[in-house]
């Protein structure tokens, strides 16, 4: 009687996850654009991106912390998965909070390894968030780009904290792997979108 009753508790919790997944797939896409939009200009631009990217990144740290903590109170999540997400999201909002107070000084150079720091540790968040999703989250779409995407954000995270960098360097790095994660996350929304609609 035990094992007949397992079967629809976690239906349910399945159909639980899909249908938060499915509400918030353009969210996913939005951020994927927006992602790569601010790594193209890093990229193009890497001078004058950099205290337009501490800006950016400082607004881009308390709008993604917002979404986490929002994702957190979603249907079908495991207990682990929504304390790792309320834990992100609320790192999120502190480091962007400090960083708008930061980069409020005209020393570029500081202002530019302050923000190597909080774009390797932001990363390093991001990215054992989104491997831990995707990890956790079996039979969900997008899972494995999720295991993938986590792994390359998280080095993309140690190589900013470890590898000393000039500020054109550190705008390079942080623009590739902005598009890298943009890339994933588009690809990831389109996934969640095809998999709810089917």
């Amino acid at each position: 009687m035990a094992s007949v009753n397992a079967g629809p508790t976690e239906a349910q919790a399945e159909a639980g996850a899909m249908a938060a997944l499915g509400r918030n797939w353009w969210l996913l896409l939005f951020f994927g654009v927006i992602s790569i939009i601010v790594g193209i200009f890093c990229v193009m631009q890497p001078v004058e991106a950099i205290e337009t990217l501490a800006w950016l990144f400082a607004v881009w740290l308390i709008v993604t912390g917002i979404f986490e903590v929002i994702r957190s109170f979603s249907s079908g999540l495991g207990g682990g998965m929504r304390a790792l997400l309320i834990i992100t999201g609320a790192l999120s909002l502190i480091l962007g909070f400090v960083a708008l107070r930061s980069f409020w000084d005209d020393d570029v150079v500081l202002a530019g390894w302050i923000l190597a720091i909080f774009i390797g540790i932001s990363f390093l968040f991001r990215g054992f968030s989104v491997l831990f999703m995707g990890i956790e989250g079996k039979g969900q779409p997008g899972r494995g780009w999720n295991i993938f995407a986590g792994i390359v954000i998280i080095i993309g995270g140690m190589i900013i904290l470890t590898a000393p960098a000039s500020i054109i360097a550190l705008a390079w790095v942080v623009g590739i792997w902005l598009i890298v994660m943009g890339i994933f996350e588009i690809i990831s929304s389109f996934m969640v979108r095809k998999a709810v609609s089917a």
